[in-house]
């Protein structure tokens, strides 16, 4: 059960506080009321959101390759999520996919969550599979992924009204779900359930356990058919319904919607297939990922990559630092990193969990220490941690003597803690991300050249000397700033940053956890130091140089003179290697479908006369062209998180970032600037 407060602007996600009575029923202190029957949580669950939403029957005649979507308004417990998941299992059939997206405005703190679900012995599998991916209380959306891939929640710690307003897809069954509105009614206003309506189609049915007649005639004003049933033991009647189609509001900003040809909330049909069949160009992190992400889906994916083995760009540095920069007034670009480091923890976990990773060898939950090297950025530290916008379990302030004795060497100040952060092999987790049996690898393979053959309505695929490779229709290109030599891609504005990091032999003692400043160093993996990396806009040179082992080596003394000491005599004979960063101008990635510039230029003139006039010309995309870039340094916490929203996109799936995200990736959002400048 959850609340909904109608001002955002002000609002932070913060734990509830319980009590618990004799039975071990948790009771809210925010709001007085229990989350869920004292008679019997579960078969209230079962009575009024499975069966009075005809799951059942509704799952069986699902196809093979369709999904289902259930909105829930209060996570709570997770008791419905986990009731609901069990019933799937044994009701659904082996093909479709479920996508549960429940929002929560107080999430449960971890540890009350695993007290809550004791009480149900016959979820305990489920539960730890939930317990064990929950994430820390960061407001936003937060993907949890189960059954490999056949279950999906979607957990929005944030109020219903505004978590709804921000998620674009169709809902087919709603969970109403929250305390009592007597006692919560700021969530059971008009504006939520305007968010779902318009998520709402013509088949879409809803339940909820309150009759009460302020509820019944907001549904009805939305668009909803109300009825009313006997409520659960002892309570009354409870209310369900379905949906009756109405004109729903065009989008104000149509040119960030999904491509035309995937169905939408305004055209969505159960009818309506998905591609199958995907191809990839790249094989770093980027493509990785995204190949990763449609398998698992179901997806066959073919990868062609011009190196001979995964990570052969910038993703196949020894180590990249796992951890996310933080403001104490989070930016659309500290909401991307920090949803994507707390997706890439928990892929890592999971992987490691199937034993396709391994701790200390592929990747290692040390910690990672960001120090404030002076006061400007003590300062901004200061601001973050008093905020009150971020969980001890995700970071937290540290000083200089505990620092020190955690990294395992003298530092020169304290800073922040990540205690769940740490380090990966970047091309060990390419190589374990493409090992799924749905993905064919051809290394040793370069594209140079693309074109679609509208006649076939396939993307082709052209090697050296024009050599036909492959064609597909839906095409993902993921290969970082070579991606410009595409002519379809040209005028995407890419920079590659040059990188060159530093290795030398390891000593028998050795740190403890990562430490970034200026520059970075993990504890040692296969017997040497990684530390780096250096940071050079245009500068294309590919030599390992001297002078950046000596800047690299400057960055580690500024953060621990005795580290930096010790590495010092080594610096002769350092191994180096130089790769190359691909970064937009607003150094966000560039993830999605690719727009038709000359009809963007066309339909949307009027934007560099009025940005805000309202605009029903849907967006005109190049058919199955998409692509997945520049994540500059980033590319550990972003790359993951944006082959999963491709993914959904491509399989017209619920997305896994808020609209608002989704919109700052679109690659769409540089022509829009230049009609608005008026600069095309």
């Amino acid at each position: 059960m959850s609340s909904s407060l109608t001002t955002h602007a002000d609002s932070l996600t913060t734990p509830d506080t319980l009590t618990w009575d004799d039975q071990g029923q948790p009771l809210s202190r925010r709001f007085g009321d229990f989350y869920f029957s004292r008679v019997n949580g579960l078969e209230e669950t079962d009575y009024v959101y499975l069966q009075h939403n005809q799951l059942t029957a509704r799952w069986q005649s699902l196809g093979p390759e369709q999904h289902f979507t259930i909105g829930e308004t209060g996570f709570g417990t997770g008791l419905n999520f986990l009731a609901t998941w069990q019933h799937w299992r044994q009701q659904a059939k082996s093909n479709p996919d479920l996508h549960f997206i429940s929002a929560e405005r107080y999430p449960l703190s971890l540890q009350d969550l695993s007290q809550a679900l004791l009480l149900w012995p016959e979820l305990a599998e489920l539960a730890e599979s939930l317990l064990e991916q929950y994430p820390p209380a960061c407001q936003g959306f937060h993907r949890l992924i189960f059954d490999q891939g056949r279950v999906q929640l979607t957990l929005i710690f944030d109020d219903a009204c505004h978590a709804f307003t921000h998620f674009d897809h169709p809902v087919d069954a709603w969970f109403l779900d929250g305390f009592a509105p007597a006692k919560n009614s700021e969530m059971w206003d008009t504006q939520l359930f305007t968010a779902i309506a318009q998520c709402s189609h013509q088949r879409t049915t809803f339940s909820t356990f309150t009759a009460a007649s302020s509820v019944r005639k907001e549904l009805e004003a939305a668009g909803f058919e109300v009825s009313k049933a006997a409520g659960f033991s002892k309570k009354r009647e409870m209310l369900y319904g379905h949906y009756r189609e109405k004109l729903k509001q065009p989008s104000n900003r149509p040119w960030y919607a999904r491509p035309s040809t995937l169905p939408t909330a305004t055209n969505f049909a159960r009818t309506t297939t998905t591609p199958r069949s995907v191809s990839i160009i790249g094989a770093g992190l980027a493509g990785a990922s995204t190949a990763f992400a449609l398998a698992e889906r179901g997806c066959q994916v073919q990868l062609f990559e011009r190196g001979a083995q995964p990570g052969c760009g910038a993703s196949g540095n020894p180590q990249g630092v796992l951890y996310s920069k933080l403001p104490a007034q989070p930016t659309i670009h500290s909401r991307i990193h920090l949803a994507g480091y707390l997706y890439s923890l928990r892929l890592l976990q999971r992987l490691q969990k199937q034993g396709q990773l391994k701790q200390d060898k592929h990747w290692s939950r040390c910690g990672v220490i960001q120090l404030a090297l002076d006061a400007k950025e003590a300062e901004k530290q200061r601001k973050l941690v008093t905020s009150g916008r971020y969980p001890t379990a995700l970071v937290q302030a540290i000083d200089v003597e505990n620092a020190s004795r955690m990294a395992g060497y003298p530092l020169a100040a304290g800073g922040l803690l990540f205690p769940q952060g740490g380090w990966v092999s970047p091309a060990d987790l390419c190589r374990q991300l493409l090992s799924h049996p749905n993905i064919h690898c051809h290394f040793n393979q370069p594209i140079d050249r693309i074109h679609f053959d509208p006649e076939q309505q396939h993307w082709q695929l052209h090697g050296p000397a024009g050599k036909l490779i492959h064609q597909i229709p839906q095409l993902v290109v993921a290969n970082a700033h070579e991606a410009n030599k595409f002519k379809q891609l040209a005028a995407l504005p890419l920079k590659p940053i040059r990188g060159q990091t530093s290795a030398v032999d390891a000593p028998s003692s050795g740190l403890k956890t990562v430490l970034c400043g200026n520059g970075y160093i993990a504890p040692a993996s296969n017997q040497q130091y990684c530390f780096g990396a250096s940071f050079d806009l245009n500068d294309l040179d590919t030599r390992v140089r001297e002078e950046d082992h000596l800047l690299n080596l400057e960055h580690i003394r500024q953060i621990s003179p005795a580290l930096a000491q010790q590495l010092s005599p080594q610096l002769a004979t350092a191994r180096g290697r130089v790769g190359f960063r691909c970064a937009a101008p607003d150094y966000l990635p560039i993830v999605g479908a690719i727009a038709d510039s000359s009809a963007f230029i066309r339909d949307y003139a009027e934007l560099g006369k009025d940005a805000s006039a309202p605009c029903n010309t849907p967006a005109t995309h190049i058919p199955g062209l998409f692509v997945n870039l520049a994540h500059g340094s980033k590319g550990m916490v972003t790359a993951p998180l944006a082959g999963r929203v491709l993914a959904d996109m491509l399989l017209n799936e619920p997305p896994a970032i808020e609209s608002e995200l989704l919109q700052a990736l679109n690659p769409a959002r540089f022509i829009i600037k230049k009609i608005i400048k008026g600069t095309v």
